[in-house]
């Protein structure tokens, strides 16, 4: 996978950057997860910092537009991004009776 970062974007009000990026990768489409550690890894940061926001990959091709956001420290990451649900495990009375046949 090649990272190529085309533009970053300071927003001063909240503390952090833009980061637009494309990359070209074999196979599928690389995960966020992967995307935060290359960009992390890019930007010399920490990849707890990083959000990946979009991914849009170019039909017909290996290549994808990416749109992330680089925050300065932990606070403010939490302060400006939502929070992530959580789902759980059902347990075996919670199931519907057709699913445990």
């Amino acid at each position: 996978m090649e990272l190529k970062i085309i533009s970053k974007k300071e927003e001063p009000l909240l503390p952090r950057t833009e980061v637009k990026a494309e990359i070209t990768f074999q196979g599928v489409t690389p995960s966020k997860k992967d995307l935060q550690k290359q960009i992390a890894s890019s930007l010399k940061t920490d990849e707890n910092f990083i959000v990946v926001k979009q991914i849009k990959t170019l039909f017909g091709q290996q290549k994808a537009n990416v749109r992330a956001l680089q925050y300065e420290s932990e606070e403010a990451l939490k302060k400006v991004e939502p929070k992530q649900k959580v789902k759980k495990a059902k347990t075996a009375a919670e199931q519907p009776a057709e699913a445990k046949k």
